[in-house]
This record gives structure tokens, C-alpha cells and sequence, in this order.
């Protein structure tokens, strides 16, 4: 289990998060991005381990929860 955190200074809302892990993440009808669950377990948290790795700014964070 993992707690996802975005750095709002630096996300530029380019999507690619949302692609990666749909689960997770989304678009707001602002096209600004939404964190969906800030908490996650199993293939999703793989999915956003995959997503922090494409994000452009590295804005994404995973910290295990503990």
C-alpha cells in the first residue's frame, strides 16, 4: 500500500499520468489533473509507479505507507 502525492508547483497537467493509470488519476472538466485515490495497493500501484517514471516534470510521488 502507498500514498500517491502530486507537486502541484511542478505538474503541468500534461495527461500522461492519466493515461497510464486511469485508475488513479483523471482530468477535471478544467483539464487540470485530479488525483482519484491517494491511496493505492497492487496493479494500480504499479500503474503509478509507471506513471511517475513518464511524468515529464516528476511530479509524482509514492511513499509506502508504514
Amino acid at each position: 500500500m502507498a500514498d500517491v502525492t502530486i507537486d502541484w508547483d511542478r505538474c503541468i497537467h500534461s495527461g500522461m499520468c492519466t493515461t497510464i493509470a486511469g485508475n488513479v488519476f483523471g482530468m477535471g472538466p478544467d483539464a487540470r489533473l485530479v488525483v482519484l485515490h491517494h491511496t493505492v495497493t497492487g496493479a494500480d500501484l504499479d500503474s503509478v509507479h509507471d506513471a511517475a517514471a513518464c511524468c515529464p516534470v516528476d511530479a509524482i510521488g509514492v511513499a509506502a505507507e508504514g
